[in-house]
């Protein structure tokens, strides 16, 4: 088939009218008595219901991975199926991995503060915005406001208390450490020459997943799915990451068993104040009384990914997906991780 060619991903209706009336009408319960295979079933259903040609899911339990599995197709031109191991740009879910390293290797080793104010690190031009603010997506007037920009701040943060640039440090003390050897620190990385810092062997590991990507799909109302545009963002401390689902399952792994971060700092990255709904590079809120901990990804006509926590059930789902609709409805300005239906899927089958 050719590249041009328009997909049309026909959805079973009746079969997700039935599976989405279950899960909305079912009582409730914990991962380990309903399992995963309900999920993949509501999970296939709604990929077929909104035209998704390709998704790739893990489901963290007690910090292993319980369950994955790859739905439908990274290309369907070519037929190459999604698995666990397929590489998607995770967009916004870099800010939560970028400030896990941050606060592990400079708020726990004592050489940052949390309450310092940006300027005693790096050129910016608010004196008053701390370093917690930058984390939280906090304007100069103190109220939330979504900002990449403000959040790559951080780069120059990290690169004066790590001893480091940014990327060389995030690749080394979280991608190396915790074996994510399928994630590629921005798509750059894949086309440089050899050098002391990036021997060969990196860079041809880079550039064999930069060619297994998944390709990015437009998805019309009727669930047509054509192959579209994405011009990768350079790597930086909010977005530019291209990992998998099985890689991103290890990294929860990884800071549920406090491997990368301490307690003290997992507890404030997983907190927010009255009247803010975020953490320190994630968001946070409440469903049915649990605390719902998140963060999603949004590259329109192209890509959504979605992470979402219930540390109390210390449970974590992982979803890439190579159209937009994961998380198409969530509002940066008002985020609420139930806009998605993915996301309420996975909460109404697993908090009671």
């Amino acid at each position: 088939m050719p590249q041009s060619s328009v997909i049309v991903v026909r959805p079973l209706r009746v079969l997700s009218v039935v599976l989405l009336a279950c899960v909305l009408l079912a009582p409730t319960s914990h991962a380990q008595g309903l399992g995963a295979g309900l999920l993949d079933r509501y999970l296939d259903a709604l990929r077929l219901q909104f035209g998704i040609p390709g998704l790739s899911a893990a489901l963290v339990q007690d910090g292993r991975i319980v369950w994955q599995r790859g739905y439908g197709y990274a290309d369907v031109a070519s037929a190459v199926p999604v698995t666990p191991t397929t590489p998607f740009p995770v967009l916004g879910l870099t800010q939560s991995i970028s400030a896990a390293y941050l606060l592990g290797e400079c708020v726990d080793s004592g050489r940052l503060e949390l309450t310092d104010r940006v300027i005693r690190w790096t050129p910016f031009a608010d004196a008053s915005t701390t370093i917690t603010d930058l984390l939280a997506h906090v304007s100069a007037t103190g109220s939330y406001r979504f900002d990449p920009a403000r959040f790559d701040i951080l780069s120059g943060v990290t690169l004066q208390c790590a001893g480091e640039p940014f990327g060389r440090g995030f690749s080394a003390r979280v991608l190396d450490r915790l074996a994510m050897f399928d994630s590629l620190p921005g798509r750059e990385l894949a086309d440089v020459q050899p050098s002391r810092t990036l021997p060969g062997a990196t860079i041809e590991r880079y550039a064999a997943v930069a060619r297994r990507i998944a390709t990015p799909y437009r998805v019309d109302a009727r669930q047509a799915a054509a192959r579209s545009e994405f011009a990768a963002a350079p790597f930086s401390p909010s977005s530019g990451l291209i990992s998998t689902a099985r890689d991103l399952a290890s990294f929860d792994a990884a800071i549920g068993d406090g491997l990368l971060m301490s307690d003290a700092a997992q507890a404030a990255a997983w907190s927010a104040p009255a009247g803010r709904p975020t953490g320190l590079g994630w968001f946070v809120q409440s469903y049915n009384g649990q605390r719902v901990v998140w963060q999603a990804g949004l590259a329109r006509d192209a890509y959504s990914t979605l992470m979402v926590k219930l540390p109390d059930r210390r449970l974590t789902l992982v979803l890439l997906a190579n159209s937009d609709a994961l998380t198409s409805a969530i509002s940066q300005t008002d985020p609420d991780v139930t806009a998605s239906l993915f996301a309420r899927t996975f909460l109404r089958l697993f908090v009671n």
